[in-house]
């Protein structure tokens, strides 16, 4: 039985008649080994009939992503197809080799240097790629709002270093944007050293900010244990996100860990679970509870994909594909809206705060919840203990001027 037979079990022969009958029948199979369930390859299978028909390119020939692009979105002007099949159609095109992209335009002097900066970085710092492509990320968006197109590094000047932190300030977070400004910095100090900007316009004062200066991040293990109960694991999806968010607040995992969990991290017979800690490139052996045993089998056994991939959490809709930290945060964030707690300032670390908050407060010492959180140093544990507004309540002593004053 053809792909399309398969999809279109009534009204095929609309497709089969067709004239890219050729190229829907192979796109119909590629949607279905991608794991895409029969609903929505009508969809995208229908969207990609009609933007061929909008293009009349003849039958298997290449595309011109720009036209593509344009023609899907000229056709969800009229609400012939939506933008969101655009994707899929491109990824497949580009698969096999029928996909024209117009070559990148020549890098500019500012990109070439950004780029050697970041090649130094890697090579003569020894910085992670995680951490260069922080300092890539913040350095590309001062020049993109500070420099014009085109235009040379030595325009830049002390005001408009300035202006952007006047803008930036706002809209981050303190922390971020002491970080931010600080790979901008070290970008215009390289740049001066090989005389690229005449002068030196790195130094500005900021805030001078300190460490765990901020209020407890920890979400109360109360709101945690209503979080877990709240989610529906009759579904597939529940039953992914379940153990997820289980492994953050029992196991204080960062997202980043969690989407670096295989199904070899879990041994059955010794009852451990190897983590991968890509911030200080080691791994952690540690011990699982029976009762997340039988989570993580209940999820093996219904909620996990069958795909032949190798990651523990995989996406819940097809593609079939590993998951990322972004979309570990956005479970977090859709778990807690649906579970009607407070949401505030709360975000996945949240959970990671709390498993090292309920150690500390049931007298675990500082070197052991180290440990298990995977730091090597315990200045980065005490960033996770900050203290709370009850417990210096019980450690207050007496003022002896005030018990004076008040028996008077």
């Amino acid at each position: 039985m053809s792909a399309l037979r398969r999809v279109f079990v009534r009204v095929h022969f609309r497709y089969d008649r067709d004239r890219y009958s050729r190229d829907l029948e192979d796109y119909a199979k590629w949607l279905l080994a991608q794991g895409y369930p029969n609903k929505t390859c009508r969809t995208h299978l229908y969207r990609a009939q009609q933007v061929l028909h909008a293009m009349g390119v003849a039958p298997g020939a290449a595309l011109e992503g720009a036209t593509l692009k344009q023609t899907f979105r000229r056709l969800s002007r009229r609400r012939v197809t939506p933008c969101h099949s655009y994707p899929a159609f491109e990824c497949y095109l580009r698969e096999i080799g029928r996909l024209r992209e117009a070559p990148p335009p020549e890098p500019t002097e500012a990109e070439v240097l950004v780029r050697k900066f970041c090649q130094r970085l890697l090579e003569r710092r020894g910085l992670a790629a995680s951490t260069v492509s922080a300092y890539d990320l913040y350095i590309t968006d001062f020049l993109r709002r500070e420099l014009p197109r085109g235009g040379a590094l030595s325009d830049l000047t002390k005001a408009s270093v300035e202006r952007h932190i006047r803008t930036r300030a706002p809209q981050l977070t303190q922390t971020t944007f002491r970080t931010a400004i600080g790979c901008i910095q070290s970008f215009l100090r390289y740049c001066h050293e090989r005389r690229v900007i005449p002068e030196r316009i790195d130094e500005v004062d900021l805030p001078r900010g300190f460490r765990a200066e901020q209020p407890p991040r920890a979400l109360p293990w109360a709101h945690i244990q209503r979080l877990l109960a709240s989610i529906d694991r009759t579904r597939a999806a529940g039953l992914r996100d379940y153990p997820i968010l289980y492994l953050m607040a029992h196991y204080g995992l960062r997202t980043g860990e969690i989407v670096d969990l295989r199904l070899d991290s879990i041994d059955w017979i010794g009852h451990t679970l190897t983590v991968w800690r890509a911030k200080t490139r080691s791994t952690t052996v540690l011990p699982l509870h029976p009762s997340t045993l039988k989570v993580l089998k209940r999820y093996l056994a219904a909620g996990r994909l069958q795909a032949d991939l190798p990651q523990l959490f995989l996406c819940a809709v097809a593609p079939f594909r590993p998951m990322t930290k972004f979309a570990v945060s956005c479970v977090f964030y859709q778990r807690l809206r649906e579970s009607g707690l407070p949401v505030g300032d709360y975000t996945a670390y949240s959970l990671r705060h709390a498993f090292a908050m309920r150690l500390f407060e049931r007298g675990v010492g500082m070197k052991a919840i180290g440990d298990l959180m995977g730091h090597r140093n315990p200045i980065s544990t005490g960033v996770y203990l900050r203290l709370q507004a009850d417990m210096l309540r019980e450690v207050a002593l007496p003022v002896p001027a005030l018990q004076k004053e008040c028996a008077q």
